[in-house]
């Protein structure tokens, strides 16, 4: 029988996917193609029962420019689509959203500093020792928000 995991997707350029699941955990960047992505997440379903995914919800937001939200916009849907067609249910949330359920005003003022702050602090075992790891933070905290909210 497959482990159960879930798993959180931070869809940017920069993002990452994580799986949590009893004594587990993985961490990857964006491969960096939709191909790779659907590499990665068909490995992980071929090992792993996913329970869920938790995946950020994104919009354009006011000074971005149009190639980079076009980039967001690409990599949303295609998580979107391999989801999908692997059966895997999605339960999509906002940045505001995920973050109000797991990440403090304490922990700073830095949404991207206070998501790896808080990671660090749940996954000590996470390879998030760069400034650069907020898309795996964001990505596990979502799969931890999932595991806590979303799922029996």
């Amino acid at each position: 029988m497959k482990p159960k995991v879930v798993i959180g997707i931070d869809p940017g350029a920069t993002g990452a996917i994580a799986l949590l699941g009893n004594d587990l955990l993985l961490v990857e960047d964006w491969p960096g193609d939709i191909g790779g992505a659907a590499d990665l997440l068909r490995a992980w379903a071929a090992t792993y029962q996913i329970q869920m995914a938790g995946l950020e919800r994104v919009a354009s937001r006011p000074g971005q420019g149009v190639s980079s939200v076009f980039s967001f916009g690409t990599n949303y849907g295609a998580w979107q689509g391999i989801l999908a067609g692997l059966g895997v249910p999605v339960v999509l949330l906002t940045p505001q959203a995920w973050q109000k359920r797991i990440l403090c005003p304490s922990d700073g003022p830095d949404p991207k500093a206070r998501s790896l702050a808080v990671a660090r602090r749940l996954f000590p075992d996470a390879e998030l020792t760069r400034k650069k790891d907020h898309g795996r933070a964001d990505a596990l905290l979502l799969a931890e928000v999932v595991r806590r909210h979303y799922t029996f």
